[in-house]
C-alpha cells in the first residue's frame, strides 16, 4: 500500500526549507502542478501561492487563542500549506522490479490531488528516495497544497487531524486497490525489499569480517517454509537441520543448536513467517504438490497412451510389411514355377521389433503367411517328392490323378492365404 504523510506549515522557516527542498533539482526526477498555468516559472510557486492567499486574506490566522500563562488573547498559528508526502512501496517500483516507473507515481499523485483538491494550488516534485539503514530506494511523491480554495474563497478544512490521518489513509487504499497495488497488513512491513535487509546486529557482526549465525538460521527457516506442507513438517525439517524450535505463548521460537545462548521469535526473524504467513506458505506448498502429483499422473497417462500408440503404429507397420513381402513372395514363385525345389527360395520376413516380437497376433499372421508361403513353393516346384503315396496308386513313384488330401490341404490353405493377402 502507498504511504501518505502530512505535515501542517505554519512557520517561514518550514516553509523556506520546504522550497529549498521541493526546487533542489538534484533530488527531483519529475515537476509538475495543479491550477498553476499563470505561474511562469514553477520554482516561485511559493511566491504565487503566497499571493493567492493574501487575495484571499489567508495570510494572517482566522481566530485568536488564550495564552495558558498570561491569559491573554493573542492570535494563533496561521496554516498556510500542507506538505503531503506520497511514499510508494518500494516491491512497486521499478527500480525494484516492481511496475511503476517514474511516470506513473506522478499520474497517480495528480489523480489523487484532482480527486481530493480539485480547487487547490499543488505543486509535485517527485524524488528517488534512499534509506541507508535498508539499501532501500523507492519513489515518493511531495505535494504542497495551498490551503486557499480558489472555488469558494475559504480555507481547506478537513476536521480533525486523527480523523483527517483516518480519512486519508482510507482514499489511499480505494485507490490502491484501483491501481492493483499491494496492500499493506497490519502489524507488517511495508516491503519485501526492506525485510530481507540484515538486522543491524548482523551488519556490525559482518562488518568485522564474520558471519552471522542468525543469517543462517533466517535462511533455514524460509527454506523449510517453502517445502513443508504443515506445522509439524515444519518442525521436524528444522529439527533435522539443527533448529531447535520452540511455542511460547503461541509464538514459535527458534534456536541454532550450535549457538544456543539466543531464541528468536520467528517472526521477528523473518516477517513473513509470522502466523498468517506460514499458513499461507503451507497452502501454497500443499496446492503446488496436489498439482504437481496431478500433473504428474496426467503425464503417466499420456505417456502410457502414447506408448500403446507407438505400438499400435509399429505392429500395424510390421503386418502391412510381412504381407507386402507375402504378395511379392507370390509373385516371384509363379515366375519360377517348375524350379526344382531344392533351388526354390522359401519366404522369409525381417525380425519383427522387440517390442512386439511376443505379440499373439503378429505370431500368428506370420505362422499363417509362412504356411501360406511353403504351400505355394511346393505347389510351385518341380521334383517334389512325397513321403506318403496317395491311395490306389500303382507302381512305386507313380502317382494317382487325384491330389492326395496332403496336397488338398495345402492347395486349400494356399488360396485363403491368397485371399487374404489380397484382401
Amino acid at each position: 500500500m502507498t504511504i501518505i504523510k502530512q505535515r501542517a506549515v505554519t512557520e517561514k522557516g518550514h516553509q523556506r526549507n520546504l522550497r529549498a527542498y521541493i526546487n533542489d533539482d538534484r533530488k527531483v526526477l519529475l515537476r509538475d502542478s495543479q491550477n498553476m498555468e499563470e505561474c511562469a516559472d514553477l520554482k516561485r510557486w511559493a511566491s504565487y501561492m503566497e499571493a493567492t492567499r493574501k487575495t484571499f486574506g489567508h495570510d494572517k490566522a482566522a481566530r485568536r487563542i488564550r495564552d495558558k500563562k498570561t491569559g491573554e488573547l493573542k492570535q494563533a498559528k496561521n496554516t498556510i500549506m500542507y506538505h503531503q508526502i506520497l511514499g510508494f512501496n518500494p516491491d512497486e517500483c521499478d527500480i525494484n522490479g516492481g511496475k511503476l516507473s517514474p511516470e506513473d507515481c506522478m499520474r497517480y499523485a495528480k489523480e489523487y490531488a484532482e480527486k481530493f483538491y480539485p480547487n487547490q494550488e499543488v505543486v509535485f516534485a517527485l524524488h528517488n528516495e534512499y534509506c541507508k539503514e535498508d539499501k532501500t530506494h523507492r519513489y515518493a511523491v511531495h505535494m504542497v497544497i495551498n490551503r486557499s480554495d480558489l472555488s469558494n474563497g475559504k480555507r481547506l478544512a478537513e476536521g480533525l487531524s486523527k480523523t483527517a490521518k483516518v480519512e486519508r489513509a482510507k482514499r489511499i487504499r480505494e485507490m490502491d486497490g484501483k491501481w492493483e497495488l499491494k496492500q499493506v497488513e497490519r502489524d507488517e512491513r511495508n516491503s519485501t525489499v526492506h525485510k530481507k535487509q540484515p538486522s543491524k546486529v548482523e551488519k556490525e557482526i559482518e562488518g568485522r569480517g564474520g558471519k552471522s549465525y542468525k543469517k543462517n538460521l533466517r535462511e533455514l527457516c524460509r527454506i523449510a517454509a517453502e517445502r513443508a506442507g504443515n506445522i509439524y513438517e515444519y518442525r521436524e525439517m528444522l529439527e533435522g537441520w539443527g533448529v531447535d524450535t520452540q511455542f511460547r505463548k503461541g509464538k514459535l521460537y527458534v534456536t541454532d543448536k550450535d549457538n544456543n545462548r539466543y531464541s528468536f521469535s520467528l517472526a521477528k526473524l523473518d516477517a513473513d513467517l509470522n502466523q498468517n504467513g506460514l499458513e499461507n506458505r503451507f497452502l501454497d506448498n500443499v496446492g503446488a504438490a496436489i498439482e504437481a502429483k496431478g500433473a504428474a499422473v496426467l503425464a503417466e497417462r499420456a505417456a502410457e497412451k502414447a506408448e500403446r500408440e507407438r505400438i499400435a503404429s509399429l505392429k500395424e507397420r510390421y503386418l502391412a510389411s510381412i504381407k507386402r513381402s507375402y504378395i511379392d513372395y507370390r509373385k516371384m514363385a509363379h515366375q519360377m514355377k517348375g524350379t526344382k525345389l531344392e533351388e526354390f527360395p522359401k519366404l522369409k520376413f525381417k525380425r519383427p521389433p522387440e517390442e512386439i516380437a511376443g505379440d499373439q497376433d503378429v505370431k500368428r499372421t506370420m505362422l499363417a503367411y509362412w504356411r501360406g508361403g511353403d504351400e505355394l513353393r511346393v505347389k510351385m516346384a518341380s521334383e517334389v517328392p512325397y513321403t506318403r503315396k496317395p491311395k490306389g496308386s500303382g507302381a512305386a513313384g507313380g502317382s494317382s490323378s487325384q491330389p492326395s488330401r496332403a496336397q488338398q490341404s495345402i492347395e486349400k490353405g494356399s488360396r485363403e492365404t491368397e485371399r487374404k493377402a489380397d484382401r
